[in-house]
């Protein structure tokens, strides 16, 4: 039995060795549709609605195959090699001063509080500890 069986171990090693895929085979139904692929998504067509229109034309693929033809063949190629687009660095935001008569306000509001010094008084901010005597 073994020895059938290490025949059969060998037989599958000389298939593995001797494979090869089938180029084009990966997206060979999506191909003829490369460009009408490429200009739906480009008016942000989703990947379903795509594979809805090529299910009308009778081809079917599945969602998930058309998002990988649209990222490893319709998108742009970087100059580095690369497919994927770096993206923009963001402007640095400055603050805007406030109109005076918030300002004012907003300071008016401020100036009345006490610093809070002692545990559990109101206003203050933190975890609230239970008073021992209320207990």
């Amino acid at each position: 039995m073994s020895n059938n069986r290490e025949e059969l171990i060998q037989l599958f090693d000389a298939k593995v060795q001797s494979f090869e895929a089938p180029e084009g085979a990966r997206f060979h139904a999506l191909l003829p549709f490369k460009e009408g692929i490429r200009r739906l998504r480009a008016k942000k067509a989703s990947c379903r609605t795509i594979v809805e229109l090529l299910k009308q034309l009778g081809v079917t693929v599945s969602h998930n195959t058309v998002a990988r033809f649209c990222r490893e063949l319709c998108a742009p190629a970087a100059p580095n090699g690369s497919r994927r687009i770096a993206a923009k660095p963001a402007a640095p935001i400055t603050p805007k001063p406030l109109p005076t008569p918030v300002a004012e306000m907003l300071t008016r509001r401020h100036e009345g509080r006490k610093t809070p010094d002692a545990a559990g008084s109101p206003g203050e901010r933190g975890p609230r500890i239970a008073d021992p005597r209320n207990v």
